[in-house]
């Protein structure tokens, strides 16, 4: 596996490097004047006639950027098929990573208290299984639960 760090620098000459640094910095820096100034404009210009607020500053603009990208992030890295898959990624969550990782020790769990025998004949009986339960416990308890959330309706509704 190639280093392409390495290759990037060996390729480029010093101070274009430095230049590309420079340069990045000064993007970034006018993108966050740009921004501020925006929310400021935008603020000053909707809030005061809208809220009935005051208007603020650009510092107070700049703040109001940062504060919104510490709450809601700060972008990330996007996928370059990001517009043909547009399925949520499931990675780190609990039906994703997370479950897989779950069902993994489930299944360590279940292979050391049952033995091959045991895990057919479990697998073979567990529509049955579940059917008797459907129809001895499950019904009923769901019958209930929507007789209960029906009262707590009606009960809402008269208050």
């Amino acid at each position: 596996m190639k280093n392409k760090c390495g290759e990037f620098f060996s390729t480029r000459k010093p101070l274009k490097i430095a230049g590309m640094v420079i340069g990045g910095i000064l993007l970034a820096g006018l993108m966050a004047f740009l921004f501020g100034w925006v929310i400021m404009l935008l603020w000053n210009w909707l809030m005061p006639t809208i809220f009935g607020l005051t208007t603020i500053t650009y510092w107070q603009g700049f703040g109001i950027f940062f504060f919104a990208k510490l709450i809601f992030g700060f972008g990330g890295s996007h996928d370059s098929d990001s517009g043909k898959n547009k399925k949520k990624s499931k990675k780190g969550t609990i039906r994703g990573t997370i479950g897989k990782e779950i069902k993994k020790e489930f299944k360590k769990e279940l292979d050391k208290e049952l033995d091959k025998e045991a895990k057919n004949e479990f697998n073979e009986d567990y529509d049955d299984k579940y059917e008797d339960w459907w129809s001895n416990q499950g019904k009923v308890a769901f019958d209930d639960y929507i007789k209960k959330t029906a009262e707590e309706i009606k009960e809402d509704s008269t208050e």
